[in-house]
């Protein structure tokens, strides 16, 4: 295709033309949900009961309806209710006098085509209720009930209030009642991860520690499935969310019982809370809301929608100071880059919030997002790469030394612009070469013999494994040392640096230093070493006067074909090593071990800095790009607006190039289309946008 004379704008016309066209595809694929397919726009005020006084219905629906929001979360019931309920110990929130305050907001908020997803919360409970029922009631280890914020104590799963002889009829009432579109509940599961041992003997929990964490991991989910079961035996079409963790707080999932994977079976969307890391997570890692979406579409299952993520306005120091308006901006185009939704949840009412910013930090996103929500829908990631995440329950290695690892893995693909998916370990199946040509594995220990012989299949297909050695103080197991040959001794040991082979030092970068335990290999005669760990010792004993580095005997990294494909084997845990340290050299090594050839090898490539993050996904029409773009101060106050960024993609013949980016208008780009390849240049990239390639 010859070059476009410049960029121009497209007309009103034609942008609307085409968004009907898209549109009206989304609504002939059919039947889905409404919450299955694409990234969901949804507000949360999270009123305060004092805040129902004199509640002005038009202006609050006015209000979210300015966010560009599909959807709000609107409090119903649970400690109060905000409707006429009649189930019995549900107090009517006094500030609602005789209205019925849930009526009003649906009926408003219908005719202004909004939908309503009601708020629950049966996780407290009143004082007085304690007296009559305190079998609801949660205790702590020394048999005391769990005092919460207001002077409300902790109610029990285990109990008749969050089951049958409160929340059910509840969630009946309203269902029975009122046209809600969804239910969203607050504060799901175990108030502690440690029972009393009255409570433990009374319902047969275990006691070991392993067992009692599957136990509760169980029992959460299985009264999700049965909240979920009453709530679309009623309203098939109906939305069932609740806030639970993200990988930066993994702390919090395991006191409250969380396993994604098995609440993926009770919630149709998996709502998770991202961007709110401490100070040195937050400095050290920008994608947390990348990695928390791609975490949940690992985690969902088949009848799950697309995942939604819970960014508070409110900055990691306080709830009422703001995060940067352009730092979260930042995270909601994370977001939807990893084709997730957004819960944006304020403290109040809209008119209510101390910074009159924050109707605009969530308008803008969402609007970006309704904009280009034909480009958004039934989108297939292309990601040709699987980055293999241990399983929750695995407890073969410390959790915090695979969470450094995955981490460090996650942030040198993120940067290096690699287009991958993360696929949880026990989720491993066969024909793995159909759907992937690398796979990045940390270590092998953690897998059963099954998910072993899948990858072996895979390299002997011709794929590509990357293996890492995260656990090689661990036995390397007696499949894999087959497949790879060579010698292997079951032990390790401290090396300072590596040197790279002679006749490669030209494509790999010098002498690296080492960190952890390295296995102790000798490499198969006919591999290709990369790597030699050298006797040079480090720390305190490195002289003044540097030596030449002396290359050992030992293998750090090498590579060795098996039947069609090939492993790339490095000795020690090379994503804890990028995660301590974030040596540039650290990440081009393994960028190398993934692409080892040329830039044929990938389906896209770009000369965008590492501050700007890449996806994409394949849609009807042809392929969509995203570009997120972190350049600029931690924690951002302003965007620095990188470019011209180049990009090129592998099988596209890119007939028709438009770029979509937030506050700005369409337009068309130029592209050029050469040897099964769409070139595409941005001439300024700013905080996010879209390129949408149409063949």
């Amino acid at each position: 295709m010859e070059p476009r004379p410049g960029c121009r704008s497209i007309t009103l016309s034609l942008l609307t033309c085409y968004l009907l066209l898209a549109f009206g595809f989304c609504a002939e694929a059919g039947a889905s949900p409404w919450w299955k397919n694409r990234p969901l726009r949804i507000y949360h005020p999270n009123m305060r009961e004092a805040e129902a006084d004199n509640f002005d219905v038009k202006r609050f629906i006015a209000d979210c309806k300015s966010l560009h929001a599909e959807a709000i979360v609107f409090s119903t019931g649970g400690i109060y209710a905000f409707y006429q309920t009649q189930v019995p110990h549900h107090l009517k929130s006094p500030h609602i006098k005789d209205r019925d305050l849930l009526k009003e907001v649906i009926e408003e908020a219908k005719a202004n085509g909004i939908r309503i997803i009601a708020r629950f919360d049966f996780s407290k409970a009143r004082p007085d209720l304690f007296e009559r029922h305190p079998e609801w009631f949660s205790l702590g280890v020394d048999g005391k009930r769990q005092q919460r914020r207001g002077g409300l104590y902790q109610t029990t799963m285990l109990g008749g209030y969050q089951n049958e002889e409160f929340a059910i009829p509840a969630l009946r009432e309203i269902l029975s009642r009122y046209e809600v579109d969804g239910f969203h509940l607050n504060a799901p599961g175990f108030g502690a991860a440690a029972f009393d041992e009255a409570t433990i003997r009374k319902h047969d929990i275990p006691t070991a520690e392993d067992a009692q964490r599957r136990w509760r991991q169980e029992r959460l989910a299985d009264q999700m499935k049965k909240y979920r079961q009453i709530i679309q035996q009623h309203n098939p079409e109906a939305l069932f969310m609740a806030e639970i963790n993200s990988p930066e707080s993994p702390g919090w999932g395991a006191s409250r019982g969380f396993n994604h994977e098995l609440l993926a079976e009770g919630y149709t969307n998996l709502l998770s809370t991202a961007g709110r890391p401490d100070d040195e997570d937050l400095y050290r890692f920008r994608w947390w809301v990348g990695l928390t979406a791609d975490w949940s579409h690992a985690s969902k299952s088949e009848d799950s929608g697309l995942p939604l993520i819970n960014l508070k306005v409110g900055h990691h120091k306080g709830k009422l100071s703001l995060k940067p308006v352009e730092e979260y901006a930042f995270y909601c185009y994370q977001a939807l880059a990893r084709n997730a939704g957004i819960k944006a949840p304020t403290y109040g009412l809209l008119g209510n919030m101390p910074d009159p910013r924050t109707p605009s930090m969530i308008a803008e996103a969402f609007r970006f997002m309704e904009r280009c929500e034909p480009y958004l829908t039934s989108a297939e990631r292309i990601a040709p790469v699987a980055l293999i995440w241990p399983a929750q329950e695995d407890t073969t290695t410390d959790g915090a030394s695979w969470r450094d690892e995955m981490l460090g893995l996650y942030r040198a693909m993120v940067c290096r612009h690699i287009l991958f998916e993360i696929v949880l370990a026990h989720r491993i199946g066969e024909n793995l070469e159909q759907r992937y040509d690398t796979i990045v594995l940390a270590s092998a220990t953690a897998l059963d013999a099954s998910h072993i012989a899948s990858l072996i299949a895979f390299v002997k297909a011709g794929g590509r494994l990357v293996l890492i050695d995260a656990a090689s103080d661990k036995p390397m197991p007696a499949a894999f040392a087959r497949l790879l040959g060579g010698q292997w001794q079951q032990k390790s040991r401290r090396t300072a640096y590596a040197v790279p082979q002679r006749s490669a030092q030209s494509a790999l970068p010098g002498p690296i230093m080492l960190s952890g335990a390295i296995r102790q290999v000798v490499a198969p005669l006919d591999s290709r070493i990369w790597y030699y760990s050298s006797p040079t010792p480090g720390g305190s004993h490195i002289p003044e006067l540097f030596p030449v580095l002396e290359k050992g005997d030992g293998a750090v990294l090498y590579s060795t074909r098996v039947e069609e494909g090939e492993v790339v084997y490095f000795a020690g845990g090379l994503g804890t090593m990028m995660w301590n340290n974030d040596l540039p050299d650290y990440s081009t090594i393994l960028e190398k071990m993934i692409y080892p050839g040329s830039y044929e090898q990938r389906p896209l490539t770009t000369d965008a800095p590492e501050t700007v993050n890449v996806t994409a996904y394949r849609i009807q029409s042809g392929t969509t790009v995203h570009l997120v773009n972190a350049t600029g101060k931690t924690p951002l106050d302003r965007v620095v607006p990188v470019g011209p960024v180049q990009i090129r993609l592998k099988g596209t013949n890119g007939k028709t190039v438009r770029w979509f980016a937030p506050g700005d208008e369409p337009e068309l780009l130029e592209s050029r289309f050469r040897s099964g390849y769409t070139e595409v240049t941005i001439p300024r990239l700013k905080a996010s946008g879209l390129i949408v390639v149409e063949d």
